[in-house]
């Protein structure tokens, strides 16, 4: 669907919601029909009109591109956010040249404040070999443990015994003597 046909299918189906409504005083039943009929009132404010933006001359967009591309090469535009860059006008190439080299480094690189972080964990002094556990700390860590007392609880269904098929654990209340 191009432009056209889109914009037609939505005022057909404006026009079939509006059928729907209940009809205004004037008896229409789109608000957009009262006022193109002069019967409604236009609404009143208060507010002057947002002017119109200019007309952008096409070789104007062009030109700044081109300028724009030549600081980028040269590296002669501030980093982008810093002072520097919000002194300069609008219409400086340096400043698209330094919005165009942030949005690529932040497309290879991402958040400039995550990588640093990640150099200086990766730069950070690692404790040395002779610091670390001895052989001995280590293959006493290693040893096996005893192994653990199953218990069946109060209030928890039988516990199947691992290894002892058809073996169940249950709760027994202890009696005190």
């Amino acid at each position: 669907m191009d432009g056209g046909q889109i914009l037609a299918e939505q005022i057909r189906r404006r026009r079939e919601a509006a059928s729907r409504c209940e009809p205004l005083d004037c008896g229409h039943r789109d608000p957009l029909d009262c006022t193109t009929a002069g019967c409604g009132q236009a609404p009143v404010s208060d507010e002057t009109p947002a002017p119109e933006p200019a007309a952008v001359d096409p070789n104007a967009i062009a030109e700044l591109w081109a300028n724009a591309k030549a600081a980028w090469t040269t590296r002669a535009f501030p980093k982008y956010g810093a002072r520097e860059w919000t002194a300069l006008s609008p219409d400086d190439p340096r400043r698209l040249a330094a919005a165009l080299e942030a949005a690529e480094m932040w497309r290879k690189f991402g958040d400039e404040e995550a990588l640093l972080q990640w150099f200086r964990e990766a730069s950070r002094a690692r404790p040395s070999i002779a610091d670390r556990r001895t052989r001995a700390e280590l293959d006493a860590a290693a040893k096996p443990k005893p192994p653990h007392q199953l218990r069946a609880t109060r209030g928890w269904p039988p516990i199947a015994v691992p290894g002892r098929p058809g073996k169940y654990l249950t709760y027994r209340a202890q009696k005190a003597a």
